[in-house]
């Protein structure tokens, strides 16, 4: 099996995920939906430029979401910024107003540009909170962690983790010897795939656990010089995007596994 020391243990030089994406906004559309989609991701309810009623009047919210946690309701506001230039304090000054008199539990500003020393004086003592783009996702990445990857990659990739347990699926059985001895050669191929996938999958999550940080090449030892890991996985240092290239390489290593077995590439192996 393969070796992937988890994050309490030491690994030299490996710097700790700070960011869901490396994917940088183009513009303050992209940066309001990118915000809208991290949000609804993580389980809350979503909704974009969405006006509610103030104290006095009415304004128009970037992003609007809304946690429901044990029957109470947590609505946080958020207002994003692509701006060229370091946020000013009166534009904080006007969406402590809103948040206050729109009733939210916390208001987040997010911007594509540093904040003026003005800026942070003017949300002490506040709920709000002045945020960077990867400031705004390293706060979320842990919620995002449970309430997306965990379940995505168990949802997208648990066949691959049924033929890569050290059990032998059923179908197994009734190949003949040659058709056992190229599954166990499709199987070495893709089984440090399949224990990576695992290590991101619901069935892990217990208290305490912690997803294995990124980048993986520094905690990585290979199973057998003919396991095939892909260097893109080995060196995403974002959550999402050792997503996308861990369901890309493992659907096809599903693939290749259900055709040794002459089984559908759907359901469980057990």
């Amino acid at each position: 099996m393969p070796r992937i020391s988890l994050p309490n243990a030491p690994a030299a030089a490996a710097p700790l995920t700070t960011v869901i994406t490396t994917r940088e906004p183009e513009d303050w559309r992209r940066l309001q939906r990118d915000v809208a989609t991290i949000l609804a991701e993580c389980g809350l309810s979503v909704e974009v430029e969405k006006t509610v009623q103030l104290a006095r009047g009415r304004a128009e919210i970037d992003v609007h979401a809304v946690e429901t946690i044990g029957g109470r309701t947590h609505t946080i506001f958020c207002e994003c910024k692509f701006w060229k230039r370091a946020i000013p304090q009166n534009v904080v000054h006007s969406f402590r107003t809103v948040v206050a008199d729109g009733g939210a539990n916390v208001g987040y500003l997010i911007t594509s540009s540093p904040f003026q020393s003005g800026a942070f004086s003017a949300a002490e003592l506040t709920n709000l909170r002045l945020v960077t783009w990867p400031e705004f996702q390293a706060e979320f990445e842990a919620t995002w962690i449970e309430h997306y990857l965990h379940p995505e990659v168990t949802r997208r990739l648990e066949l691959l983790t049924d033929y890569t347990e050290p059990l032998a699926p059923r179908a197994f059985t009734d190949l003949d010897e040659n058709g056992k001895q190229r599954f166990i050669e499709v199987r070495n191929r893709h089984v440090d795939l399949g224990q990576v996938a695992m290590l991101f999958t619901i069935y892990v999550q217990m208290p305490g656990y912690k997803a294995p940080e990124l980048p993986l090449r520094p905690r990585y030892t290979p199973s057998s010089p003919s396991a095939f890991m892909p260097d893109e996985l080995l060196d995403a240092i974002a959550y999402r995007d050792f997503f996308e290239i861990l369901v890309a390489n493992g659907e096809r290593a599903t693939a290749e596994l259900s055709e040794a077995l002459g089984e559908p590439t759907t359901g469980s192996a057990r």
